[in-house]
Order: C-alpha cells, then sequence, then structure tokens
C-alpha cells in the first residue's frame, strides 16, 4: 500500500563568517572580476552501514530539476515573483548530475539496497524518481537570508503493470545564513542536503521496516 504524500518543512541555523576576498559581493574585486566562480554540493554520509538488503536493487533515474534551476547559475529570489542569476557564480557541473550522484553515493552507503544503479544494465526490483522544486538563496527584503531546497521522491516498482508508488514524499529545507552572498547559500545547500538526505534514508527505512516487519 502506497504511503499517503507528505510534505515537511525542516528550518536550520548555519552560521557562517563572511570572506572578504574574491567571494565578497559588494569588492570591487567582485564587481569588476568576470571570471567564473565555480560550486560544487558535495554531501557525505559519514559511515557505511554494518549491513545491506539482500536482493533489492534500486534504479536511480537523473534526478530532474525545474526548468528556473536547470542551469548552473547560482539563483536568487529577489521578489515574490522575480529571481536573478548571480553571475559569474555558478555550479562546476550540471545541477541535475551533480545531485544525482550525490544521491546515489547516499543511498548505496545506507544498507537500505543491496546495490544502487543508474542504468539499465542490471535489473532492478524498484525506481526512484525525483525532483528538485526549488533551488535558490532567499534575497527578499522581507525574509531573512536563507538557503532554499525542495525535492520531491517517488519509489516505484519496476513493474510496468504496476505504477502506482509505492511511496513519495517530498522534503523542503529552509538553512539560515548571516547573509545571501553565494558561498553562503552555496554552504546552506550543502548543509540542507545532507539533511534532506538523512530524512529520506530514515524515511525509507521505516517504509521497508512496515513491509517487512
Amino acid at each position: 500500500m502506497a504511503k499517503p504524500y507528505v510534505y515537511r518543512v525542516f528550518t536550520l541555523f548555519f552560521l557562517v563568517s563572511m570572506l572578504s576576498g574574491c567571494f565578497g559581493f559588494g569588492s570591487k574585486e567582485a564587481v569588476n572580476d568576470d571570471s567564473p566562480r565555480y560550486y560544487m554540493l558535495d554531501v557525505t554520509r559519514g559511515g557505511v552501514a554494518a549491513e545491506f538488503a539482500k536482493d533489492r536493487v534500486l534504479l536511480l533515474k537523473p534526478v530532474r530539476v525545474t526548468s528556473l534551476y536547470r542551469g548552473q547559475t547560482l539563483i536568487f529570489r529577489v521578489g515574490e515573483n522575480e529571481y536573478r542569476p548571480q553571475p559569474p557564480h555558478q555550479f562546476f557541473t550540471d545541477p541535475s548530475e551533480m545531485i544525482t550522484e550525490q544521491l546515489r553515493r547516499w543511498l548505496q552507503k545506507s544498507g537500505l539496497f543491496s546495490q544502487v544503479v543508474i542504468t539499465d544494465d542490471v535489473p532492478a526490483d524498484m525506481v526512484l524518481e525525483a525532483a528538485v522544486t526549488a533551488l535558490y538563496g532567499e534575497q527578499r527584503d522581507q525574509f531573512s537570508p536563507q538557503a532554499v531546497l525542495e525535492m520531491q521522491f517517488f519509489l516505484m516498482s519496476n513493474d510496468e503493470n504496476n505504477t502506482k508508488p509505492l511511496f513519495q514524499t517530498g522534503l523542503r529545507v529552509d538553512v539560515d545564513i548571516e547573509q545571501s552572498t553565494p558561498e553562503n547559500v552555496v554552504k546552506g545547500w550543502k548543509q540542507g542536503l545532507e539533511e534532506l538526505f538523512s530524512t529520506l534514508e530514515d524515511d525509507f527505512s521505516g517504509y521497508f521496516t512496515k513491509l517487512n516487519p
């Protein structure tokens, strides 16, 4: 039986010191130097699980990213319906590719699956589809500075005759930061992505426990 859709909001406080070097907004160097600044969202689960599930192969589909955040340039929200790119600050790789790899590594270490694959080369029992629906730095005057990340997850059976999700959830993380600068926002996203993946792992663990008590 499919688990009802869950939408939860996590608010974290992530205090970072301001840097006045080449990443600092408002400095002469930042204004005059248009050379790209590259960022990565690299999170770690820590240790690898002591035990792994047997005969539970997961096929992870490429994470879809909403069109507004699909490009490599960082995006800030500056108005109710206004978003502004932040060149020359950009991700080192495509957000979809980057987050897909981070999610694959995390789930593989979790032990919840015997194997996590991203191609059809290995027969899979389940398919995970995920989407990024928010990925921006909050810079509206009426809101405190934040790094905002929101994702949706759909766990499906790898059976063409069963199209109903086995499990689905939506998770949003709003990370408070000292000031909305690119380096602060990226650090907030990394903190938020780690919290989001940890929560997803807990949700999957609960689902499989109920499935096989």
